[in-house]
């Protein structure tokens, strides 16, 4: 649905295994129907849904569109080109063909109320500045923009805004990355480099979750287990599932201790 505004034309891991390892310790204790019990003490909260707008709907701000609304959240879509206006119409509920670098459309558009917003426009360094400081001084939403290059995103950041990325960038470096270390699922460049990676049961044959202690002794957790022979993964799986070989393990910890493990 393309709408009408003003001004614009109608358009857990470390405690939960300390928790297990003190099951196995205490007396009397049967430790499968503990940990099986106990499981959901060390699972997060789900997500809320949010209501998200992307401002500049070209082949990035769309694709993060479309994936957040299959997602289940709620997407706004603004833009000012007719053909991007028209594409997007045909994926999502809501877009307004509207100038971002109005305060007065923005405001109109109730941005304000929004939990995030996604600043992804193309024509160049200044309509992004521009927009994004509009969207700050409205206040309300969290602000990701998309940066053109490392000096834009280094602008972006002196602006404090909640993410500035280069996807070109971030894409060369986990390209990299997969090609040194096949079965790298994902590269987390904060603290220190967390990788996602997939391993191959060899070694470890047998062995449980909690005779590996992967988190005291590597820093890594077990995020899930595809049996050999399965198509399903078990994510967050029992301490005291036997691994045999040819299971698959989806494991998270630093890029360097995640290297280290000989599965």
């Amino acid at each position: 649905m393309s709408a009408a505004v003003p001004e614009a034309a109608p358009a857990g891991g470390i405690g939960a295994s300390k928790w297990v390892q003190d099951q196995a310790n205490t007396e009397g204790v049967d430790v499968a129907a503990a940990v099986e019990k106990g499981k959901s003490a060390f699972v997060g909260p789900e997500l809320y849904k949010k209501t998200i707008g992307i401002i500049g709907l070209g082949k990035f701000g769309l694709r993060m569109a479309t994936t957040l609304a299959s997602m289940g959240h709620t997407v706004i879509g603004i833009d000012m080109a007719d053909a991007r206006v028209q594409l997007a119409e045909e994926l999502l509920d809501t877009v307004y063909k509207a100038d971002a670098t109005s305060l007065s459309v923005l405001r109109s558009l109730h941005v304000q109320d929004l939990d995030w917003v996604v600043i992804s426009v193309g024509e160049g360094v200044e309509q992004s500045l521009s927009i994004t400081l509009n969207v700050q001084e409205l206040g309300g939403p969290k602000i990701w923009v998309k940066a053109s290059n490392e000096e834009h995103k280094k602008i972006l950041q002196r602006l404090h805004v909640d993410r500035a990325i280069v996807p070109e960038m971030e894409a060369a470096v986990m390209a990299a990355h997969q090609l040194c270390h096949p079965g790298m699922l994902d590269l987390i460049p904060k603290y220190g480099g967390i990788a996602i990676q997939e391993l191959r049961v060899d070694n470890w044959h047998g062995r449980t979750l909690v005779d590996l202690n992967l988190i005291q002794s590597f820093g890594v957790m077990v995020m899930g287990i595809r049996p050999a022979g399965e198509r399903a993964f078990q994510f967050v799986p029992p301490a005291l599932t036997v691994l045999h070989k040819g299971d698959t393990l989806v494991v998270a910890g630093r890029a360097d201790a995640v290297r280290k493990l000989e599965p």
